[in-house]
């Protein structure tokens, strides 16, 4: 195994479907980014604020209540979700920036499949092993 690259199977990741980007399952692979897609279906008119994302994340992971949380452990999550899993649902369609309101986040043209993978494949928030 090279790198950055977590798969040491044979052959190129790059070559692999379900090991592109642009894969629905490797998309959602990660808790956090099933988080904002199952966020985004329970959420009243169908639109979320980054902040509150952020916020139910954290108390998620830190298995927390709303008082206990610090400023920064929300911010670091929103930073997170910011520069790492929310481009990649934007840049598949799954969910978009509403523009109207800055930092709200709405469904997008993908985002019914996405959705439909996950309650079909049976989803969990839970994070893998190697994010412990």
């Amino acid at each position: 195994m090279s790198g950055d690259n977590p798969y040491d199977g044979p052959g190129e990741a790059e070559d692999l479907p379900l090991y592109r980007e642009t894969d629905l399952f490797y998309l959602l692979s990660h808790h956090r980014k099933r988080a904002v897609v199952l966020t985004l279906a329970a959420a009243p008119w169908s639109r979320v604020h980054l902040r509150q994302l952020a916020e139910m994340l954290t108390l998620l992971e830190a298995d927390a209540e709303h008082p206990t949380l610090s400023t920064a452990q929300v911010r670091t999550v929103r930073t997170n979700l910011k520069r790492s899993h929310l481009p990649p649902l934007i840049r598949t369609g799954v969910i978009a920036w509403d523009g109207d309101q800055a930092d709200v986040l709405v469904p997008g043209p993908a985002f019914a499949s996405a959705l439909h993978t996950l309650t079909t494949a049976g989803h969990s928030l839970a994070r893998s092993p190697s994010d412990r």
